[in-house]
């Protein structure tokens, strides 16, 4: 009766990566990264824990690459590693 079809969704090229970074002292440094990071053109989402000093960041390889998302992270003066 219904015939559905699987579709490709646009996600399946995105890429995500796990840095390790440093200078972080309060939530509200990873949260800052968070909005910095989803205000990247070509970044999908970002989730960076204060406790364990990580920032887990998908992004489109077709729009930003790594260098420019660690640049930003820089920016606003943490260390990525």
């Amino acid at each position: 009766m219904f015939n559905f079809l699987k579709s490709k969704t646009k996600n399946d090229h995105l890429q995500t990566t796990t840095l390790k970074l440093s200078g972080l002292h309060c939530t509200s440094c990873a949260a800052n990264i968070d909005l910095a990071l989803e205000d990247t053109p070509g970044v999908s989402s970002s989730d960076t824990s204060y406790q364990k000093s990580v920032a887990k960041i998908t992004f489109d390889p077709e729009k930003t690459d790594l260098n420019s998302i660690k640049k930003v992270i820089t920016n606003l003066g943490y260390q990525p590693e």
